[in-house]
């Protein structure tokens, strides 16, 4: 693995995937598989009976799309294709349709690498489309083996799309 720096710019040809923007790609829409609830670093919000079959998940225009509708919790990782330092900076866009629900609730979404939540917002429903968008710093580094991990869990039958987990070279 390589770290995510300028070097990783110059090598992009061997793996990464840049933007013409300059940043590399963190986020594998086809990569991120379910974790369990042993590895879970937000099993606290984990309901006891977890359902979130396929269907209701997966790459969808670029990005990773859940549907809350059979899916209410939600936690998934993959792993990362660079190594990222202290300092590195990664850049994310999540997208939500029109959320809506039978009683007003909040939908909660998290960003993990390795054994660090790094960021999360959470989100009043009912409430109108919107991207949300978020820089967020490395401030210890992760191991080399660390994976990236996606949270999301909501109230009614929404549809959430991480559009993209982006890291900004130094």
């Amino acid at each position: 693995m390589r770290r995510a720096g300028p070097l990783a710019l110059l090598l992009a040809g061997c793996g990464e995937l840049v933007a013409p923007d300059g940043t590399i790609a963190a986020l594998d829409p086809a990569a991120l598989q379910p974790v369990s609830e042993a590895r879970d670093p937000l099993w606290h919000h984990r309901p006891r009976d977890v359902a979130c079959p396929p269907a209701a998940w997966g790459p969808e225009g670029g990005g990773f799309e859940i549907q809350t509708g059979v899916c209410a919790y939600a936690a998934f990782d993959q792993p990362l294709p660079m190594v990222l330092a202290r300092g590195d900076t990664l850049l994310v866009t999540l997208w939500h349709d029109l959320l809506d629900a039978p009683e007003p609730g909040t939908g909660h979404v998290a960003l993990w690498v390795g054994e660090d939540v790094l960021w999360e917002t959470e989100v009043a429903i009912p409430a109108p489309s919107a991207v949300i968008e978020a820089e967020v710093p490395i401030l210890r580094a992760p191991g080399p083996d660390a994976r990236l991990g996606l949270h999301l869990h909501n109230h009614g039958f929404n549809s959430w799309r991480f559009v993209r987990i982006d890291v900004l070279p130094r």
